[in-house]
């Protein structure tokens, strides 16, 4: 008595749904990684974005002592005029609220010229393939509107 279908004689049964499972977890993978790498492109661009308007900020204070003791040629930028405008910078744009693990990294002046580098954690939305966070670093140099 025959059923109606056909036997196969290699034994081949089950191959298609394995072939399924396995192009269903390498396109789960996939989308993984997709979402984890977009998530810290967004984070580095947001945090390269904060870092950029910091160092502008900071370009506009002037080292008066220095340009009015003769010592300068250009206008110079202060140290410490610098790091407070980036400390307030960070205060009022609520960066430590935006970025996760959130620290500025380094404010740097020489003549006419501010370099801030910030940092912060990104949480890794599918840790499954790599680390739960991920830190990424901007720096933004910046000149003064005023110089050489």
């Amino acid at each position: 008595m025959t059923s109606g279908r056909p036997r196969t004689a290699c034994g081949d049964d089950g191959q298609l749904m394995l072939l399924i499972i396995c192009y269903a977890v390498i396109a789960g993978m996939l989308v993984t990684v997709v979402i984890d790498t977009s998530k810290v492109f967004l984070y580095r661009r947001s945090l390269v974005a904060a870092s950029d308007a910091a160092a502008l900020a900071a370009a506009n204070q002037p080292d008066l002592a220095a340009l009015y003791g003769g010592r300068a040629r250009v206008l110079p930028i202060s140290r410490a005029g610098a790091a407070s405008t980036v400390d307030q910078y960070v205060v009022d744009a609520d960066l430590p609220h935006r970025f996760r693990g959130f620290e500025v990294v380094a404010v740097s002046t020489e003549g006419s010229r501010v370099t801030v580098t910030l940092a912060a954690d990104v949480p890794m939305p599918f840790g499954v393939l790599g680390p739960r966070h991920y830190e990424v670093r901007a720096t933004s140099t910046a000149r003064s509107p005023v110089g050489g």
